[in-house]
């Protein structure tokens, strides 16, 4: 950022969610100085404070007392750059890299999307799904209204099977089973797939939104147990002592397509990740010994694998 002034000084302060996070002197020279690493402080300051979306205020005083401010501005938190543009980008996706997801019917599931004030737009999902007396595929249509906010905010939607079976009976159709939704809020376009098998594994992360995602992995999970103990033989008896014991599980996912691969990626590189250990309870995991090669060559399916153990070292019942 450029600031043109006729003073010798000017400080620079920024504010998220009118909290002061920056604050520095800068000297003019050929009346001008530079700001950098805006996106950088910004994006430091939400990660810490832990916000998907924030009200951003850049204030310049110079050396006569003059204030220049930026006015309130919404940033959205993102590790991404878009060829399209921010706002567009933001107003035509989904928070999130992928476009659909396979899930279970117990899987907990949130879709986010920035939502503009009074925005006028065509937002449903389609429920496809079959009864026990019919062999055909049905379908659902649910209307959600066309107007999501009166301020620009992050909208938060449900969209597990659970929710899904709700709207349905809402509709005075019950004992179905769903096997997809297509859900769509403007042009937003997302597809959910259900599976009536149980994951080996479900995460929840924070992705390059900030925000959690939910990912059901499909594959083969090896647990092994690692114990360090020290012993001493004391009149005939042998005694143990500082003895601690490690368990870590070993996955490697079922075959994935190419952007379930480079989705997945997040997950492996996330600072806050979580494991499903009973139905909506999740406890913190940290993942290491990552192995992940991506390729686009269908020719040789994609697996990935690595080793995660829970952050408190603690196992949970079954």
């Amino acid at each position: 950022m450029e600031i043109e002034s006729l003073t010798p000084l000017v400080t620079v302060t920024i504010s998220i969610d009118e909290v002061e996070v920056f604050s520095s002197a800068y000297y003019i020279y050929g009346l001008k100085a530079y700001v950098r690493d805006i996106q950088s402080i910004v994006e430091s300051a939400m990660l810490q404070k832990k916000l998907a979306i924030a009200s951003f205020v850049l204030n310049v005083k110079d050396y006569e007392n003059f204030t220049y401010t930026s006015g309130v501005i919404k940033v959205v938190y993102s590790h991404l750059k878009s060829l399209k543009g921010a706002e567009q980008a933001l107003l035509g996706a989904f928070l999130t890299t992928r476009k659909s997801a396979l899930l279970s019917q117990t899987c907990p599931f949130t879709l986010y999307n920035y939502a503009q004030p009074y925005q006028q737009s065509s937002n449903y999902c389609d429920i496809y799904y079959n009864m026990p007396s019919v062999q055909s595929m049905l379908k659902s249509t649910v209307t959600f209204g066309n107007k999501q906010s009166d301020t620009p905010k992050i909208i938060a939607s449900e969209a597990s099977y659970a929710r899904f079976q709700n709207l349905l009976a809402l509709s005075g159709i019950y004992n179905a089973t769903i096997h997809r939704v297509f859900y769509r809020i403007g042009e937003r376009e997302f597809n959910i797939y259900f599976s009536p098998t149980a994951p080996s594994d479900t995460f929840q992360f924070k992705g390059n939104f900030n925000l959690w995602e939910t990912v059901c992995l499909f594959g083969a999970t090896t647990s092994k147990t690692e114990i360090d103990r020290s012993e001493a033989i004391c009149g005939n008896k042998v005694a143990y002592y500082d003895t601690s014991v490690k368990v870590k599980h070993e996955v490697e996912t079922a075959p994935l397509t190419l952007s379930e691969a480079q989705f997945l990626t997040q997950l492996l590189s996330s600072q806050e990740i979580t494991r499903e250990v009973a139905d909506g309870v999740f406890a913190p995991v940290i993942i290491s010994d990552t192995s992940s090669e991506v390729s686009d060559n269908n020719s040789n399916p994609i697996r990935l694998k690595f080793t995660w153990t829970y952050a408190e070292q603690n196992e949970f019942l079954p």
